[in-house]
């Protein structure tokens, strides 16, 4: 029997003051989550150092990062929670669904590919608006 796939999109903050080798870490172990359980993961964009709209933590600035993945339904609730136990190195996060019930991952990837390339351009234009 063929799982079921569905494609997602979860966005990701981090505190600044969170260690590279510390989220090189986190999103290896959501990486092998996604692929363990029959999922692909399309893209990780990392949007870099954005302003915040309002205080977090106490903190105005963050990393945000983008990860865009094919995967069981099972899978979102799984990563939310490896992400909440990883509140160190996580601020917020937001999961969506994108599509239900896929199946071709190249075209998936080629798709996920555009989006992230017209998102960089308007996080550019957003970072430039901020300074």
């Amino acid at each position: 029997m063929e799982t079921i796939l569905n494609n997602y999109e979860m966005m990701l903050i981090a505190p600044m003051s969170a260690p590279e080798d510390a989220l090189a870490s986190s999103f290896s172990t959501l990486q092998e989550t996604i692929e363990s359980a029959g999922g692909s993961l399309l893209i990780k964009d990392d949007w870099g150092r954005i302003r915040m709209a309002y205080p977090i933590r106490k903190q105005r600035v963050a990393q945000y990062f983008l990860l865009e993945y094919a995967a069981p339904s099972s899978v979102p609730l799984e990563l939310e929670r490896l992400v909440r136990f990883d509140d160190k190195n996580f601020l917020r996060f937001l999961t969506v669904r994108l599509a239900e019930n896929v199946s071709d991952i190249e075209q998936l990837k080629s798709d996920a590919e555009a989006r992230a390339e017209a998102r960089r351009e308007k996080v550019a234009s957003i970072k430039q608006e901020n300074i």
